[in-house]
């Protein structure tokens, strides 16, 4: 069932899609994270949005 909502639609996107993804091993991470919280690497990247 998709959201017609607008305002829900975007809350949505923002948690699925604001977060960052280490580029060393892969964890997700919160968006204003500075390392990453698995291996300590400053290497991130922000989640790439696709449709």
């Amino acid at each position: 069932m998709p959201i017609t909502d607008p305002v829900k639609l975007q809350v949505a996107l923002d948690h699925v899609f604001k977060v960052k993804i280490c580029r060393r091993c892969g964890a997700k991470n919160p968006w204003n994270a500075i390392r990453c919280r698995r291996c300590r690497s400053y290497d991130l990247r922000p989640k790439r949005y696709r449709k």
